[in-house]
């Protein structure tokens, strides 16, 4: 389907380009679907979209940790946000641990701040400053810490690079 459009429109020096844009985006869409689909199945919703846009507009700016397969991120990607959902639907009432830890990898995090763009640094303001919302806040708290864990997983090589 894709290779009629690049046809009829001559996207003969792009093609690869494109066509790797629209299979993430396509494939990223499938995700979010699914993870969606998931948190309405567990009653977390709105739940589900606050992790969603908290995680991914982190993510994006913050980068971290990549799967070699579209498999594994699939799984690893519904693992990571299920683990939340549980977390936030059964350990709510240790916030305060894992404040603690978010503390703590931020310390860790602390020598590779000057490495991060400034879209990175005002999306964890913005996040941070969350914390402060009571209904959202443990979502918030482990959007950030799975953010910097992947982040870590991967910055000694960034700071090299």
């Amino acid at each position: 389907m894709l290779e009629k459009i690049y046809d009829k429109y001559d996207f003969d020096q792009d093609y690869e380009v494109y066509k790797y844009g629209q299979q993430v985006l396509i494939f990223n869409s499938i995700v979010n679907i699914f993870m969606f689909i998931l948190g309405l199945c567990l009653h977390e919703g709105l739940m589900t979209l606050v992790w969603m846009l908290a995680f991914s507009g982190l993510r994006v700016n913050l980068g971290g940790y990549h799967c070699d397969s579209p498999v594994k991120c699939f799984i690893t990607s519904n693992s990571v946000y299920l683990i939340s959902i549980l977390a936030y639907q059964y350990l709510s009432n240790y916030f305060l641990v894992f404040l603690f830890i978010l503390f703590v990898l931020l310390l860790v995090m602390s020598k590779y701040f000057k490495y991060l763009n400034k879209k990175a640094k005002l999306t964890m303001c913005i996040e941070v400053i969350c914390l402060l919302i009571p209904k959202i806040n443990m979502i918030i708290v482990l959007t950030l810490i799975e953010n910097i864990i992947s982040y870590l997983m991967t910055a000694k090589e960034k700071v090299n690079s």
